[in-house]
């Protein structure tokens, strides 16, 4: 756990988590499973640091000694940030893309119309289930936000998928924390673990995708290439 942000949850909890995964969502290296935990822990009243609970201290939204934070609140909170987050990237791939500067003209470039042609095919198609899974990829989620603006998909479809993705995760992890707050270092340990083998097996699925992609493309352009008979 980066002792930042374990001071950060711990004075300021609520806001503190929502900021927090609205810049994990932008693409800053920040994991969002350590912070949802995190906040889970100090929502435990046995096991909190801000343990002392005060009668009707559950609501006050920047917790002090004596305050233990809500956890209702604290998952609404996590949902907010979550999705302000995503969105950010999500208005970023579609309205930067065709932004008047050096980077947004040089992605276009790199891109070509074809290429940006293919995403937005793919995301007409694949656009949900690639959304969904994504959501649960450390490393590969930020750029997929920022396809599926890209992609023109909807802003209300993107805004239900991955909130739906959300409600799984957000909660999932703060209510782990709270149940287990007083193995709280084992559990971060073991989360650890898991992490390994979720970007391994999100390697996996990324090196599959490109050579069924360029596959697919291959044929596609020989059958092009085949005169007629």
């Amino acid at each position: 756990m980066i002792p930042l942000i374990q001071v950060l949850l711990t004075r300021f909890t609520y806001f503190a988590l929502a900021m927090l995964l609205i810049t994990a969502g932008c693409g800053v290296p920040i994991p969002e499973d350590m912070p949802l935990i995190f906040s889970g822990y100090l929502c435990n009243p046995r096991q909190s640091p801000l343990a002392d609970v005060a009668a009707g201290a559950h609501h006050a939204l920047i917790a002090t000694p004596g305050r233990v934070p809500n956890l209702e609140i604290m998952i609404l909170f996590g949902m907010a940030g979550l999705l302000v987050g995503d969105s950010i990237l999500y208005f970023v791939g579609k309205r930067g893309i065709d932004a008047d500067n050096f980077l947004a003209r040089h992605v276009r470039k790199a891109m070509g119309s074809k290429r940006r042609e293919g995403v937005e095919k793919y995301f007409r198609k694949h656009g949900n289930l690639t959304l969904f899974i994504g959501r649960f990829i450390p490393g590969v989620r930020a750029l997929i936000f920022a396809l599926c603006g890209m992609s023109r998909m909807p802003y209300w479809r993107f805004l239900a998928v991955d909130g739906m993705a959300g409600c799984i995760s957000v909660p999932t992890l703060i209510y782990l924390g709270y149940w287990q707050a007083a193995r709280i270092n084992w559990l971060f340990r073991e989360v650890a673990k898991v992490k390994h083998y979720i970007y391994l097996a999100a390697g996996i699925v990324v090196v599959l995708a490109v050579i069924v992609f360029i596959i697919h493309r291959r044929r596609r352009q020989s059958s092009q290439t085949i005169p007629p008979k």
